[in-house]
């Protein structure tokens, strides 16, 4: 168990004055199963009205307006959570509820050469007839062999990047990892869950997968990442099916404007 400060600020900047800016925040982590969260500020200026919704995966978002006119608009959480990820966790419905993480999305479907790598999975870890691998071997196994084949290379992919784009470039960032490991989960059958969210260290937010164990009846999270199983060291914001569920930031204006954002994400370990 730990228990880690986070503070999280987005800022955008525009080109020119806009107006009548309605927005979505997908931003501020809640408590669950495996973290218990004290949110000690919450600020998003300019702002006229806000009001608080529930997604379809049952994470909480904001929302809100202001129509006065405005050259730039900033979101600031900080807090403290405390977690446990210990012996992973359930969510949803127990008796089929990961049914719905099986299915490929338009971000997360496999090329040829991604089936492939599946189907020598398939073959060498759940073929075996007398002794089959372990769950969390065939996991980080293949977590493994995405870290090795990928380069972290930002600015190479951006929101629309599918899996089977990143894995043919063999380049990208968290959210590219994220899906080709996620896209090779569901092409064996295992369910798998797109999460968003913070981690330790200072950088921006991050990106990591849930993976459905069926023998035990949990959900256990992996960082392909980073290559390491996720631990109390991570801040979950919300999970879905790929990243456009995911989103922390969205809306729309009024004006002609370029918009220049920037995230800052710092999480630390305190006693």
């Amino acid at each position: 168990m730990k228990k880690l400060h986070f503070y999280y600020r987005m800022f955008s900047g525009f080109s020119s004055m806009i107006s009548d800016h309605s927005f979505t925040l997908q931003c501020v982590p809640e408590s669950n199963d495996v973290q218990q969260i004290e949110i000690r500020k919450k600020q998003i200026a300019p702002v006229e009205w806000i009001a608080r919704g529930k997604d379809s995966f049952g994470y909480s978002y904001l929302y809100g307006n202001t129509k006065e006119g405005h050259d730039s608009f900033c979101v600031e959480i900080e807090g403290t959570a405390l977690v446990s990820r210990v012996g992973g966790y359930v969510f949803g419905d127990a008796e089929g509820g990961q049914k719905m993480y099986c299915f490929p999305t338009e971000l997360t479907a496999c090329s040829p050469e991604m089936r492939a790598l599946a189907s020598r999975y398939q073959k060498e870890y759940f073929d075996q007839e007398k002794n089959p691998a372990a769950f969390a071997d065939v996991m980080y196994a293949l977590m493994h062999e995405v870290f090795s084949i990928m380069e972290y290379c930002p600015g190479t992919t951006d929101t629309r990047t599918t899996a089977a784009e990143a894995y043919a470039s063999k380049k990208g960032v968290c959210q590219d990892y994220a899906h080709i490991f996620i896209g090779l989960c569901r092409a064996l059958g295992i369910p798998a869950v797109y999460v968003a969210g913070y981690m330790t260290g200072e950088g921006a937010s991050h990106a990591w997968v849930a993976v459905f164990d069926s023998e035990r009846g949990r959900w256990y999270e992996i960082d392909p990442t980073n290559d390491r199983w996720v631990d109390d060291g991570y801040i979950s914001v919300s999970h879905g099916l790929d990243s456009a569920d995911c989103i922390m930031n969205k809306g729309i204006f009024r004006g002609v404007a370029q918009e220049n954002q920037e995230i800052t994400v710092i999480v630390e370990e305190i006693e």
